[in-house]
């Protein structure tokens, strides 16, 4: 690991396709918009001249990049035209993520991401191709010490695992917002092709062969457009979660996921900034609640809000018995302090007031559809509705060093903070909120970015005092703790 190496020939074929995978949109579009008969032949001969040179661009990028360690750093040399040189304590090293694409898979190798606090929106370092016994000797290499590395043999004895089993997979799949990221790829494919695509052959057929007024047709589009998302999204979920696994040893979790692409995190205990609890709509009913690790490293690849799913489905009440053996610093509490009863109104108002945007669009569609267009106006009781079920589960509770914020806004959210991984905390309250003797509490972590808030909005004032004292002990300890010189 002391000499540079170059990764696996694969890497060049990946840099190509990624390449590839980016322009395609553009070079379909361009087909479809070329002028006249003449233009197919020269744009043919273009685009397979653009495509050979992304090939060898992508040979080329892989020549040229190389990794290795040296003086307690891992360094990275890599550009085709202009060399560029990045060099990455190890001691900054936040989480390393080990993955295996279906072109990896194939080649017996794994892809390799280092990521930093603050980072950016892309992970520090990428080796998209190497061994995977090279894998683990560099994620070894990066994430422990020479100390730790004498000890692993030790370390290895104590260790805990969870795995999600067929029934919780199911589940998770059923329940979860895949049915949005299918529809959001739908959507975004018609905004790309719409003029091309023949909507109104399709209405025409439809009307022909059905005799029901527009309004049935659209309904039934819909909910078979939406059955079909929902069941592309449980695949698409069961994909991504299938073999999901995680292994505790010592001070690391190993989290491993997927089937077509197997991923691996690697988390260091010590680099977990807070705990957060979701409850969406459907699995809150039933008892059942998401877990995710905020974490100080990250990138925009690990999604879910650049957050680490620690348990992906986990019934409520088990939750303290996992946290237990897997994140001990970190216990779930019942809330015991919520927003009173003088913030209800605040809430409910918040809740309608996007919907009241839509108000004007409402009446210019009951003239449309007549008496069918005020069914629109039942979106501001469900705002009222909305805003009422996030004043009910506003609330916090302080145990220990141990802070836990509850809030809403369509799912339900909890979050366990430990008193020394708080980045700072503001106490906020607006004019409004004076007259009603209300405040707002945000905390701040350290995340993938800059930073990351979570807020309670309209608690009483003197729960607010309250959070602020018990925060402000920890910063007189460290003060005291602090030498000074004279």
């Amino acid at each position: 690991m002391f000499e540079s190496r170059r990764m696996h020939p694969v890497a060049g074929i990946l840099s190509f396709l990624k390449q590839l995978k980016e322009m395609i949109l553009p070079l379909v579009f361009l087909f479809f918009v070329g002028p006249g008969d003449d233009f197919e032949k020269y744009y043919l001969l273009g685009a397979c001249a653009f495509i050979l040179l992304m090939l060898i661009y992508g040979v080329l990028h892989w020549y040229r990049y190389t990794y290795r360690i040296e003086s307690g750093e891992l360094r990275i040399e890599y550009g085709v035209i202009i060399r560029k040189k990045r060099y990455i304590p190890i001691e900054r090293i936040q989480t390393i993520d080990v993955s295996a694409g279906i072109i990896q898979r194939i080649f017996g190798l794994v892809k390799l991401q280092v990521e930093t606090a603050g980072g950016g929106m892309q992970a520090e370092a990428v080796l998209t191709a190497i061994k995977e016994e090279e894998a683990n000797q560099l994620r070894e290499i990066l994430s422990r010490s020479k100390k730790q590395e004498e000890e692993e043999t030790e370390t290895q004895k104590t260790r805990f695992t969870y795995q999600i089993t067929p029934k919780e997979l199911l589940v998770l799949a059923s329940t979860s917002g895949g049915i949005g990221i299918v529809i959001s790829g739908v959507l975004a494919f018609l905004s790309q092709f719409a003029e091309y695509l023949p909507f109104e052959k399709l209405y025409n057929t439809i009307e022909k062969y059905v005799s029901l007024s527009i309004l049935i047709y659209i309904i039934a589009l819909i909910a078979l457009f939406l059955l079909i998302a929902w069941l592309v999204g449980i695949l698409i979920m069961t994909l991504r979660y299938a073999n999901f696994t995680v292994v505790k040893r010592e001070d690391e979790l190993f989290i491993t996921r997927g089937l077509i692409e197997k991923k691996q995190t690697t988390i260091p205990l010590t680099r977990i900034q807070a705990i957060r609890i979701g409850e969406n709509l459907i699995r809150q009913p039933l008892g059942y609640a998401t877990v995710y690790i905020e974490s100080a490293g990250g990138s925009i690849n690990k999604g879910e809000d650049f957050s680490t799913v620690l348990f992906p489905l986990v019934k409520k009440n088990a939750i303290n018995h996992l946290l237990q053996h897997f994140v001990s610093d970190y216990q779930m509490q019942e809330i015991e302090n919520y927003a009173p009863p003088n913030a209800k109104w605040r809430y409910m108002f918040r809740g309608m007031l996007p919907f009241l945007a839509f108000v004007p669009a409402i009446v210019m569609l009951s003239y449309v559809f007549s008496s069918w267009g005020y069914l629109g106006l039942l979106l501001l009781p469900i705002g009222v509705m909305l805003g009422y079920s996030r004043y009910k589960v506003a609330g916090w509770k302080i145990e220990g060093d141990q802070l836990t914020l509850q809030f809403r806004f369509f799912s339900k959210v909890t979050v366990l903070h430990h008193k020394k991984r708080i980045q700072s905390l503001d106490k906020k309250q607006s004019h409004f909120q004076r007259k009603k003797n209300l405040g707002t509490v945000k905390t701040f972590i350290k995340s993938a970015i800059a930073g990351k808030g979570f807020e309670v909005k309209d608690l009483q004032i003197s729960d607010c005092w309250i959070i602020w004292e018990w925060y402000r002990q920890r910063n007189k300890k460290m003060a005291e703790d602090m030498p000074f010189n004279d």
